[in-house]
């Protein structure tokens, strides 16, 4: 009855039963079994561990029970112990994709990106075919900078599944760092699509006209980023600085300083400020945010040259 329960999603019940089971008989491996696995749907981690141990003492070649505990560690982002327990799964059973892909998972999230990509290259070698697999090891490639490798898999998850923004976004991003700006650029137009307030496609995308000197396509994604997200000072930032290149030096003073608001420690910022206020001739600013730059970063060679070329057009204008 507790295993009836458990099919038809009744974990409370299951887990009563299966008590009456142990109750009984204290070594009965379908019940710990069983109960474990309540445990973890209803995301009782802890408990699900143990039980999931005790079947283990009972039957400790039980391959998937190493994969059910590992995913539980997991869930707890205890990924040391996940690896170990999916690598013993691995060990008793090596033809299973989804150990592999599993392991993968924990791997790339402790950023040991080799070995992530190897589990999930043996995934796909043993017939995986996911388009979240394709996905996954893209992103690691990213991060490793295998860029043409990572855009092949972005692109194969985007074939098995053209719903989702998040592959579009992966690819575009890969696509700007390789300099394919028009592909980029339709990524980010194909995610916003899909996911209409999506902040970081318009501001990538805005980044991207930034590249191409179209400031005022950049202005107007970078503004679509700030309605969904008005306290983002990189987009702030990135605004003021378009708005400097178009010559509106008062927008852009107003989005700096909201940008030093949200992020009074980046002393880069105020280096840019600094340089809108020489563009405005309000030099006592100027210094003052060059001056905070040193503060923030004593021996910054950017805000010591700022500082430098105030003090020669001040000069130049005595």
């Amino acid at each position: 009855r507790a295993a009836a329960y458990n099919r038809e999603g009744v974990n409370d019940q299951a887990i009563f039963d299966y008590n009456k089971v142990l109750f009984i008989d204290a070594h009965n491996f379908e019940a710990y079994q069983g109960r474990a696995q309540a445990y973890a749907t209803l995301g009782v981690f802890n408990n699900a561990i143990k039980d999931y141990a005790k079947a283990l003492e009972l039957r400790p070649n039980e391959t998937n029970l190493y994969n059910k505990r590992g995913l539980a560690f997991a869930n707890k982002k205890l990924y040391d112990d996940a690896i170990v327990d999916f690598s013993r799964a691995i060990e008793l059973n090596p033809s299973m994709a989804e150990f592999y892909f599993n392991r993968g998972i924990s791997y790339s999230i402790k950023k040991v990106y080799d070995a992530a990509a190897e589990d999930f290259s043996k995934a796909i070698s043993l017939g995986m075919q996911d388009d979240e697999l394709y996905y996954k090891r893209g992103k690691i490639y990213q991060e490793l900078e295998f860029y043409e490798k990572a855009l092949k898999d972005y692109a194969q998850a985007i074939s098995m599944d053209p719903r989702r923004s998040e592959y579009y976004f992966g690819h575009g991003m890969v696509a700007g760092i390789m300099g394919l700006y028009d592909v980029a650029i339709g990524d980010f137009t194909k995610s916003l699509a899909i996911e209409p307030s999506d902040a970081q496609s318009f501001f990538n995308r805005g980044k991207i006209y930034d590249e191409l000197s179209l400031y005022e396509n950049a202005i107007g994604d970078y503004s679509s980023a700030l309605k969904f997200s008005p306290k983002d000072s990189g987009a702030l930032r990135a605004r003021g600085l378009a708005y400097a290149k178009i010559q509106k030096f008062d927008d852009a003073l107003e989005d700096l300083s909201r940008s030093v608001k949200y992020d009074p420690s980046n002393e880069q910022v105020f280096i840019e400020r600094g340089y809108v206020n020489m563009d405005k001739k309000f030099y006592d600013r100027a210094q003052a945010d060059f001056q905070k730059a040193l503060e923030l970063k004593p021996g910054s060679k950017k805000a010591f040259e700022a500082m430098e070329y105030l003090q020669k057009t001040q000069a130049s204008k005595s």
